[in-house]
Parts: C-alpha cells; sequence; structure tokens
C-alpha cells in the first residue's frame, strides 16, 4: 500500500494532479484530480488508454466532432482509447479520471 497527497503530484503539461507511473512504478492504472475553472477548456484525449471520467462538482460539456454529452456533479462517461473530446468548463470544476493502459506504449 501506498499513501499519496495529491497536491505534491501537479503536472504543468496536463494542468492536472496525476497519480501515475513515477509513483507506481508500473504502467498499468492512474488517477488523476483536475481543477478546471469556469469558461476553460481542456482537450480529454485517453490516447491509448481506457478512461473514466467522474465529476467531483460542477458542469461541463464534452464535445468532439460526433458528440455533445453535459456532464454534472456525480456523473461519469467512459471514453474509449481511440476517443479525443473537448472539457468546457461551464461553472467551476473538480473531476476524476481513473484509466488503465489497454496498449503498451511509453509515455
Amino acid at each position: 500500500m501506498k499513501l499519496f497527497n495529491i497536491r505534491e503530484l501537479y503536472k504543468e503539461k496536463y494542468k492536472e494532479y496525476i497519480v501515475g507511473s513515477e509513483q507506481l512504478g508500473k504502467h498499468s492504472v492512474y488517477l488523476v484530480y483536475g481543477e478546471v475553472p469556469e469558461g476553460e477548456k481542456r482537450e480529454m484525449a485517453p490516447q491509448g488508454h481506457d478512461e473514466i471520467l467522474f465529476m467531483l462538482s460542477g458542469k461541463a460539456e464534452l464535445r468532439n466532432k460526433d458528440l455533445k454529452i453535459s456532464l454534472q456533479k456525480e456523473q461519469a462517461v467512459y471514453m474509449s482509447p481511440d476517443e479525443a473530446f473537448t472539457f468546457t468548463a461551464q461553472s467551476d470544476c473538480k473531476y476524476i479520471v481513473a484509466g488503465t493502459h489497454t496498449t503498451p506504449h511509453s509515455h
């Protein structure tokens, strides 16, 4: 068992807090915590990962050329490895992404 202080794991590149391969020593699973202020956009692209996005608070929209999904507190959405979305915060948002590496690759 390992304990993590999430605020110590911020990754500027992603603007998120990530418990991943650096902390775990393996690539099998990871956890992401994100905070997005109202009006900000983020790209959500699993890129070879299976991911579940869970909204802790706020309201947001996920959109790509084929889909438009509204998300709010306590809703979750599955994103397959080949999907990509633009996440737009319609209010201040907090979320968790849980994911796994489905295809071997390096970061």
